[in-house]
């Protein structure tokens, strides 16, 4: 029985013109990861003449269709409630240490209470004016004074002064996370799940230390990874890492700029020839800033030294190309300015495996166990 009472149809055989997935040769040792095909077998477009014709559509097949429906399901699928199935595990802390710079939202960051559910350790990286209220909040011992304030550049000294604190402590990577993260999930049967406690963060440690040139890597949106796609691969190689970043501390760079920041970094790198991973069985949820128009954003954070101009999104999209003119082109879709990037010319930066590393056979869920909300009680 499916317990995420998912329909999903099995897949068909591979046939002598297929092959095994290439994420597979990779993905040893790993959390499992199991996609099959939950992707509606047929379509049809049903057209309404009146208001009343809908209603009476929904009413004979027992359906709920308000003003904004624009598809349906039939038979209804049932919506698993919140956090009806999540994922435990014992308190874990990263092998890495996990650096927070925020700005303005001691009273209201998010990312912190997510990590003590979960049992990691961080630090927050916090201007020296702030600092203060921080630690009122947080706790002396998971604050960081940064020496400058107002510097108008957005969070890159902030980072930069990250990256130069985890060089001189000589941690050979070290994360970078936005203060608004809300969730961890994890993807696997055709569901994302969230996470509490476990070894969500040391999985991707681990596979990322296999390799010797993976530059970048983290955990993918949540919106972005489709789950009822069949063969979905757990990673994406070699696209823009953002968010919640692992980086390489001996990288033989530093954040510049102003906008994307993200993107710019992950494009240099990809340039020398390195990787970057972004993991979908392992994925990330956010709030909205204020750079994101479709929500109420969260007070603080860049506010007034970045989300300043008439028109940030265009001054966003610009300032990349400027940057990078060869990989990214300014476009105007869904009423907006938007940045595209072009990743195909790094197609071929191909993951390097260390020579003193030896795969292994099976799975390893890294302490996450699957459980049904309601009998946590029972299990512990």
């Amino acid at each position: 029985m499916n317990i995420f009472d998912r329909p999903t149809r099995d897949e068909s055989q591979l046939t002598v013109f297929d092959v095994e997935p290439e994420w597979k040769k990779h993905w040893w040792g790993m959390p499992e990861f199991v996609m099959k095909d939950a992707t509606p077998q047929r379509q049809i477009t049903v057209n309404f003449m009146t208001t009343e014709d809908v209603e009476k559509f929904a009413k004979n097949l027992g359906i709920s269709v308000t003003p904004r429906t624009n598809s349906i399901w039939f038979p209804r699928q049932r919506r698993l409630k919140g956090e009806e199935y999540k994922y435990i595990g014992k308190p874990t802390d990263s092998h890495y240490p996990v650096c927070i710079p925020s700005k303005g939202r001691a009273d209201c960051q998010m990312t912190g209470k997510v990590l003590d559910r979960m049992g990691v350790s961080y630090q927050f990286f916090v201007e020296e004016t702030e600092a203060d209220a921080y630690c009122e909040q947080l706790g002396e011992d998971k604050v960081v004074s940064m020496p400058f304030h107002d510097l108008g550049q957005g969070s890159i000294p902030a980072r930069n002064y990250i990256w130069e604190w985890a060089k001189e402590r000589e941690h050979r990577r070290h994360w970078v996370m936005d203060d608004n993260m809300t969730t961890f999930q994890r993807c696997n049967h055709n569901r994302k799940l969230p996470v509490h406690g476990g070894g969500f963060f040391c999985a991707m440690e681990e596979f990322v230390d296999r390799y010797e040139n993976i530059a970048m890597a983290g955990p993918h949106f949540r919106a972005f990874v489709i789950d009822r796609l069949p063969r979905l691969s757990p990673f994406l190689l070699n696209s823009r890492v953002y968010s919640c970043i692992l980086l390489d501390t001996n990288l033989p760079y530093r954040w510049r700029g102003k906008y994307n920041e993200d993107t710019d970094l992950s494009l240099r790198v990809l340039k020398d020839g390195y990787c970057t991973l972004l993991f979908r069985a392992l994925i990330m949820s956010k709030l909205a800033t204020a750079g994101n128009r479709n929500a109420k954003p969260l007070p603080g954070g860049n506010t007034d030294n970045v989300y300043n101009t008439k028109d940030h999104r265009k001054a966003f999209a610009e300032s990349l190309r400027a940057q990078h003119p060869d990989v990214v082109k300014v476009t105007w879709r869904y009423n907006r300015w938007h940045h595209e990037v072009d990743y195909s010319p790094f197609k071929n930066n191909q993951l390097r495996l260390r020579k003193d590393v030896t795969p292994t056979v099976g799975n390893n869920e890294y302490g996450m166990r699957l459980i049904r909300t309601a009998d946590m009680d029972e299990c512990e």
